[in-house]
């Protein structure tokens, strides 16, 4: 079978987001798995046309977001640690599309199988009892287990509902280390002042999506 005919085909689907970086689409053949792949204004040779810096001279990979959330999940499965993808989709590999390289991870649904909530969106509607906890929870997590990512942002953190009623929140895009020199990553106390910072910045983005402080 020739790589043609393994490709999968993405084109002609309707994504289930659209990202500022990224399309995501369901599986063709597995409805708990989505595939992200660039959109094609945001390759790391579309992003490297518009520098004007110094930073035009470097190498289109250092502009590819799917190269770099690709090496931080590598980065994250070293640590063969469990408790590293409980508030991260699992990932299940790399696949070949008619849009580029994919990345497949695990869809989050509901527990009555819909898809798995968006933070701005449900803070925009005000902060629930659920939402803070599973908010906390989620902070909590990210603090112990030192995941250092990128800004995080409310859209690109998700809620899921559980049978329970609660709900669990997973960050779905952004992670991975964006400084030249990866110094957070190589020493956990640098990584620990990192993640203070962008946890700061996350509750006040959470704050001002609230209902009656969007002008604060």
């Amino acid at each position: 079978m020739n790589q043609a005919t393994n490709m999968l085909k993405l084109s002609e689907l309707e994504p289930l987001f659209v990202g500022g970086t990224r399309y995501c689409y369901q599986h063709p053949e597995h409805p708990d798995r989505v595939v992200k792949v660039l959109r094609p204004d945001r390759t790391g040779e579309a992003r490297r046309a518009l520098q004007t810096s110094w930073k035009r001279f470097l190498p289109a990979s250092s502009f590819d977001d799917q190269l770099k959330e690709i090496k931080a999940y590598r980065t994250l499965a070293k640590q063969n640690n469990p408790r590293v993808w409980e508030h991260i989709p699992k990932l299940f590999g790399l696949e070949q599309t008619d849009m580029g390289l994919g990345i497949v991870t695990e869809l989050w649904r509901n527990a009555d199988g819909s898809l798995a909530y968006n933070v701005e969106d449900m803070c925009r509607q005000g902060m629930s009892e659920e939402l803070a906890a599973g908010i906390e929870e989620f902070v909590q997590w990210l603090q112990a287990e030192t995941i250092i990512s990128r800004d995080i942002l409310p859209h690109n953190v998700i809620a899921a509902r559980q049978p329970d009623g609660s709900l669990k929140v997973a960050i779905v895009d952004g992670i991975g280390n964006s400084e030249f020199f990866p110094l957070s990553t190589w020493f956990k106390f640098f990584g620990g002042l990192k993640i203070k910072r962008k946890l700061k910045k996350f509750r006040y983005r959470i704050h001002i999506l609230l209902p009656g402080n969007e002008d604060k």
